[in-house]
């Protein structure tokens, strides 16, 4: 996916983290924004509901857009409430849709209910097939698996961990392997999440808890050296793998080379089961 599309507060910080990769074009609409070819000026709005009631036209704005999408939206915003208004001039792309959700203990009653029902509505859209996939990512999942953030740039660094790890996923899944067993999903696993894995620990460190996985795929990023030289690593592959299907989870794998002097190991979680919030 080369176009990345940001809606709102949320949506638009991230995608600025996306504009950092020469690889992508970006596009934002927010509130406050002046309108140019990649930004769309959005009027605010007294009432929740006028922002999808009273939400202009896109279809100019994005007659260059085609292919395969990324759109991000925030949950919780008044804004997102214009979301399937917008969607609806995309529908003739592909749409992969990046959902960030927020600290739901935060929320003030107003934005609880308008998260609840955004949550809920794309999941569906993405079971049905509309959605080609819908990512979830939580702030405070995220927060933990960092291992924990300080206050100054606590946002940024979420957006930044964000964007990084999803690029660096859509690098190695066009990217060639030294060997894979990769396969495609089930249709109906449309409800995915992101994270990284530690094969040593036994460990995947999701960006959302996800329910009832039923597939997940790992892009294994290992230095040059390492490949060459450490005759424990296949076996070690194989043992995380073997650990899954344990779990009734189908796991493929693919090991890339690199030059980096540390190992990364992304992974993409799929299911087609509608998810919860938090706490709920």
């Amino acid at each position: 996916m080369d176009t990345i599309i940001g809606l709102g507060n949320a949506g638009c910080n991230i995608a600025d983290q996306f504009a950092k990769y020469p690889q992508y074009k970006v596009y934002k609409l927010d509130v406050g924004l002046e309108t140019t070819k990649t930004e769309f000026g959005i009027k605010e709005q007294d009432k929740i509901e006028d922002y999808e009631e009273k939400m202009p036209s896109t279809k100019a704005f994005f007659k260059h857009v085609n292919g395969e999408v990324l759109f991000i939206i925030g949950g919780g915003g008044k804004v997102s409430s214009a979301a399937l208004t917008i969607l609806h001039s995309l529908r003739k792309t592909r749409i992969n849709l990046l959902y960030i959700q927020p600290s739901i203990s935060l929320l003030n009653e107003t934005q609880r209910q308008l998260e609840r029902m955004t949550f809920g509505v794309f999941q569906n859209y993405a079971r049905s097939g509309l959605f080609k996939r819908m990512y979830i990512v939580c702030n405070e999942t995220i927060e933990e698996s960092a291992g924990g953030l300080s206050i100054k740039n606590y946002y940024e660094k979420i957006n930044e961990i964000i964007a990084s790890t999803f690029h660096m996923i859509n690098v190695y899944s066009h990217n060639k392997t030294i060997t894979d067993t990769f396969c495609s999903p089930p249709l109906g696993a449309r409800i995915s999440t992101i994270g990284f894995s530690d094969f040593e620990k036994e460990e995947d460190k999701l960006f959302f808890s996800l329910d009832n996985t039923t597939d997940v795929v790992y892009y294994c990023a290992y230095n040059k050296e390492k490949l060459e030289t450490d005759s424990s690593l296949m076996k070690q592959i194989k043992n995380a793998i073997l650990k899954k299907k344990e779990e009734n989870v189908r796991a493929t794998y693919g090991i890339y080379e690199t030059d980096y002097d540390d190992d990364y190991i992304y992974c993409v979680s799929h299911t087609s089961v509608i998810q919860r919030e938090l706490g709920d």
